[in-house]
């Protein structure tokens, strides 16, 4: 027979992490080009004697595309379709679809959190806060072609690692490539793809569940001091 009490303290072990992972989708909503992340949970039943249930539980991404949003920015750019924009951040090379920039005290273009936007050719530097940019990612001062701006494609997103902010790490098996054709949108950015709406109702229903589980294991917890009791008598 299986333990109820390892039951119940997986199931509130799991509430806990699903809380978490909702309360940042949550605060992220607002955040340019992130993306909702869930759990998922996968058992595996052992017939041994005694049985056993082992459990997994896994982080997820949805990298199904926000909604375009105008902003006129110069600086606020959007990928059409699939790619990243490639970052240089502290823990090295990274992957975003958070297009705000801006540009640093020495005219490099950064994110606002200072990480580096690389180019085709390395990172790049504007003379000023108001470059063209084309379809392709090609950007333009004075009419004149300084730099592209470099989007690459990750064939399995599933193997980068988020680690905050809408910022991907490449990992030893992330294979990522120079996108040839990249759709780019100058004076807007992607939207979150989180539905506030939904994640409220997420909220609600794992909190409800925690509480019954809860009252689960302090009723389980009651009737097994009852029977310590109650065999203590004899």
């Amino acid at each position: 027979m299986i333990d109820p009490v390892y039951l119940i303290g997986s199931s509130v072990q799991y509430d806990v992490q699903r809380l978490n992972t909702i309360s940042n989708n949550a605060a992220n909503a607002l955040t340019p080009g992130f993306k909702r992340e869930f759990l998922s949970l996968s058992g595996q039943y052992d017939f041994s004697m005694p049985p056993l249930l082992s459990t997994t539980l896994s982080s997820n991404v949805d990298y199904r595309p926000g909604v375009y949003r105008q902003t006129s920015r110069s600086l606020d750019f959007t990928i059409s379709g699939k790619g990243y924009f490639e970052i240089d951040t502290i823990h090295g090379r990274a992957y975003t679809r958070t297009g705000a920039f801006r540009l640093d005290e020495n005219g490099t273009l950064v994110t606002q959190q200072g990480d580096a936007v690389y180019g085709v050719n390395g990172k790049i530097t504007l003379l000023t806060d108001t470059p063209v940019v084309d379809g392709q990612g090609q950007v333009y001062e004075n009419g004149k072609l300084i730099a592209q701006l470099k989007i690459v494609d990750v064939a399995q997103p599933d193997t980068l690692q988020h680690i905050g902010g809408g910022i991907y790490l490449p990992q030893d098996n992330t294979q990522a490539q120079l996108l040839d054709n990249p759709k780019v949108v100058q004076g807007g950015l992607e939207s979150s793809n989180v539905d506030s709406a939904s994640e409220m109702v997420s909220l609600i229903e794992t909190m409800r569940h925690y509480e019954l589980s809860h009252k689960v294991m302090q009723a389980y917890d009651d009737l097994s001091d009852k029977m310590v009791r109650n065999l203590g008598q004899f």
